[in-house]
């Protein structure tokens, strides 16, 4: 990948910005303000630029925005749920920003750490730490900690150089050697890190993960050939690498630190950063505190100073809201949709966004009666999934047929055959029963279950409201659990869970996130779900190394094709999350069709946008 501009270098991105600023009447002077805070005299005179050449330019179609860099051949029309009439827009607000740059949200519950590296889901904010690139609202990777990076020619190496002007909160330089030793330190057996397959594209990080005999640290694909250069040589063909390097998977530690304060390194007393933030302040089970790091390459363009983050749980975030001791409530709780969408003022205040995940439901062939694909294929076309979505979600979600949610690259619209096969259809259902032990909706094993991991009382109501859909047109009585969390899930990777209901949110955008990773069965590390056919991971593998968009469109298609029609999983809907942002928080990231993106598992710096005007 070139190296690219900064925006506020780019004319015509300066010229863009403009014009859609004005679609919100944001005034002249303000436009060369902002862009001069952020570029200086090179920014002044572009935004000057761009407002003459608007005024003296006939009128013109808009400017058309670049695409994701990863295409997407067959482009999704539908973005996520119709916005709530009267809720409002959060556009880049007039208004003078306030003196102290201070933005509060809670943490549902205390985080475990905030060693990244060693497991991507330890609770923490990700902010404190710095990959080699960022994703955009739009879900594209542009150069952060590395400046630019470069394949060789069949992006089997990528080639990583480092920005000299980088450094951690201490001072010290971010260099290509911190890279390598804390992707070589998540590989390490003794680390045991419960996410580092994320790595395994590089060359030999599985087999060294895994111990395999003869496999050393020295034999992992990852080296700095000097400070500023990080070569990474990988199992093969790998376009997407840049897009993983991004990801949190890919964030680094500050080695000295580990190696004095182990695992207590990241406690705020010890911890050192190289994120646009630092941890100063971490009271356990009350307050995470992050101040802005002035040693991040890119300090200059952040405007918050301050990040307080409270300990507060789900079922009070809502109260802490109204109360003013917070900015932003994330996720908000379906049970208060309704009130809170016909507030006066949180109507306002409404935000909703797209979760970019899917939840479905998976029968396991290894149990009674879900060894029988007849079963398995009626149970498809029992499940009302637009019911589910309308009715029991109130609009916010989408409907889901395939794996890949909408908004994502490789997105498949629903064709005629994908319909076949899971479409709501009754009558086709019962008869896939006919010739069974089970036809007329008898005889079926008792102590059925359906079990999913506690997460918040949407998921909770479409798994009630598909118990009763499967009974209502199969016959079948299934209790409801809900299981701790990781409990529910260790049961899952061993395969002990005969009808799971769960979920999977995109981790970073691309489908081998979805479809390679989740249903390839030849992984020795494990497989999420036992579901095997040979074909599929053919086809799946094929995809990761195909560099064609259209080819890898297609092998993706039929992979998922046998996927439906062996009804390996009953794919329901895609999530959409609501919350509420104070109207004195503004310039809040949106991608190009204007929605919000969320700071999710794709992890979008919220905090590089936000400004905090006078209240």
């Amino acid at each position: 990948m070139s190296d690219k501009l900064r925006w506020w270098e780019d004319p015509e991105q300066v010229a863009l910005l403009w014009k859609r600023l004005q679609v919100i009447n944001v005034d002249r002077r303000d436009f060369i303000r902002v862009v001069t805070a952020a570029g200086g005299a090179t920014g002044a005179a572009l935004a000057m630029a761009a407002c003459r050449r608007e005024e003296e330019a006939t009128p013109a179609p808009e400017v058309g925005v670049t695409p994701p860099p990863v295409p997407t051949p067959t482009p999704p029309t539908a973005v996520g749920p119709t916005p709530t009439p009267g809720a409002a827009e959060t556009p880049v607000a007039e208004g003078e920003l306030a003196e102290q740059q201070v933005f509060r949200t809670n943490f549902e519950r205390d985080p475990q750490s905030f060693d990244f590296n060693r497991d991507l889901y330890c609770g923490g904010d990700a902010s404190v730490f710095a990959m080699l690139g960022k994703f955009t609202p739009d879900n594209e990777v542009v150069p952060d900690i590395a400046e630019r990076w470069e394949p060789n020619e069949d992006a089997s190496v990528w080639t990583f150089y480092i920005r000299k002007d980088s450094y951690w909160s201490n001072g010290d330089p971010v260099t290509a050697h911190d890279y390598e030793w804390s992707w070589k330190r998540q590989l390490d057996p003794a680390t045991a890190a419960p996410y580092a397959g994320f790595l395994y594209d590089i060359k030999n990080a599985e087999a060294f993960n895994t111990e395999q005999p003869g496999v050393t640290r020295d034999d992992v694909g990852v080296k700095a050939l000097d400070d500023y250069t990080l070569e990474v040589t990988l199992e093969g063909p790998r376009g997407y690498f840049p897009i993983l390097a991004t990801y949190i998977a890919a964030a680094p530690a500050h080695r000295p630190s580990v190696e004095k304060y182990g695992d207590k390194w990241t406690e705020a007393a010890n911890i050192v950063c190289n994120g646009p933030f630092k941890l100063v302040e971490w009271r356990h089970d009350e307050l995470v505190v992050l101040e802005k790091n002035d040693k991040y390459w890119d300090a200059k363009s952040i405007t918050l100073q301050r990040v307080e983050r409270p300990i507060i749980p789900s079922d009070a975030v809502l109260q802490a809201y109204e109360n003013n001791e917070i900015d932003w409530m994330w996720r908000g709780p379906l049970g208060q949709l309704d009130r809170v969408r016909s507030d006066p003022q949180l109507g306002k205040e409404f935000v909703q966004f797209n979760l970019y995940g899917t939840w479905y439901l998976v029968p396991d062939p290894n149990f009674e009666p879900y060894n029988l694909l007849e079963v398995r294929r009626a149970m498809a076309h029992a499940i009302d999934r637009e019911t589910i979505v309308n009715q029991v979600l109130k609009g916010l979600a989408t409907v889901a047929h395939t794996f890949n949610p909408p908004g994502m690259p490789y997105y498949m619209e629903v064709d005629d055959k994908i319909r076949e096969l899971t479409e709501y259809n009754p009558d086709k259902a019962r008869q896939f029963l006919q010739g069974t032990p089970y036809e007329g909706g008898k005889n079926w094993p008792s102590g059925l279950t359906l079990t999913h991991r506690e997460e918040g009382d949407a998921p909770k109501a479409a798994a009630a409201a598909i118990i009763q859909m499967l009974k209502d047109v199969l016959g079948m009585e299934i209790e409801h659990i809900v299981g701790e969390p990781r409990e529910t899930y260790e049961r899952m990777w061993k395969h002990e869970i005969p009808l799971m209901w769960v979920r999977w949110y995109i981790d970073y955008p691309d489908p081998a996130n979805t479809l390679f990773q989740v249903w390839y069965s030849k992984a020795p590390t494990g497989h999420r779900h036992s579901w095997v056919n040979d074909r599929f991971d053919e086809l799946v593998l094929q995809a990761n190394g195909e560099s064609d968009p259209q080819k890898r469109y297609e092998l993706y298609y039929e992979a998922q094709l046998i996927q439906l029609e062996e009804a390996a999983a009953i794919y329901v809907y895609n999530p959409w999350g609501y919350g509420l942002m104070k109207p004195w928080v503004t310039n809040l990231p949106r991608d190009r069709n204007g929605n919000f993106t969320p700071a999710w598992n794709i992890f979008i710096r919220h905090y590089d946008y936000y400004k905090i005007l006078k209240h």
